[in-house]
């Protein structure tokens, strides 16, 4: 009977933090962050030391990023909490997420995402992934004509991009987790 309690509540997005009577309730922390605002324009990722080119990021890209990921973190039975109060956390560090301007067919500035998804445990790195795309057009790369196939033929918004790269990574990020 518990265990029929947390999957309706897990998929509903009711989550009871340290509860251990459910396996899938409270298993990994997730942690936003997002780099200063004095930053300078290229730097090290704080985390894994890689290169990063910081841009604008909308407002809701922490939001939008986090439901996204709470939702994959869900469907595979790994509950979560907020931040990093486990031993076992995801950090998600975005550092650009601009949204296209224009519409589906057509537009001026194509949408543009950057930001890196961390496993820690203890405060050390296990895994982790980059998602970091902008989309072009068709006719500037050719080689991605499935891409564009499978998007509808169609320029897509920040948030389209960022659920791609979660839904394409994270198996490999939460690989052993549980």
């Amino acid at each position: 009977m518990r265990l029929f309690i947390c999957v309706f509540l897990a998929a509903w997005g009711i989550m009871v933090p340290f509860s251990n009577r459910c396996g899938a309730v409270g298993d990994i922390g997730i942690e936003m962050e997002r780099p200063s605002v004095e930053a300078e324009k290229i730097k090290r990722c704080p985390y894994c030391g890689k290169i990063i080119n910081i841009g604008r990021i909308h407002g809701d890209a922490e939001p939008t990023v986090k439901n996204r990921l709470e939702g994959v973190l869900v469907d595979r039975g790994i509950g979560y909490v907020e931040g990093k109060r486990r031993m076992q956390h995801i950090n998600v560090f975005i550092y650009r997420y601009e949204e296209r301007q224009g519409g589906s067919y057509a537009v001026e500035k194509p949408a543009s995402i950057g930001f890196h998804v961390h496993l820690m445990n203890k405060g050390m790195l296990r895994r982790f992934f980059i998602c970091e795309e902008k989309q072009q057009a068709l006719m500037d790369d050719l080689f991605n004509i499935g891409k564009f196939m499978r998007r509808g033929g169609k320029w897509v918004t920040a948030e389209r991009l960022s659920n791609d790269c979660i839904n394409r990574e994270i198996g490999s990020l939460l690989e052993g987790v549980r």
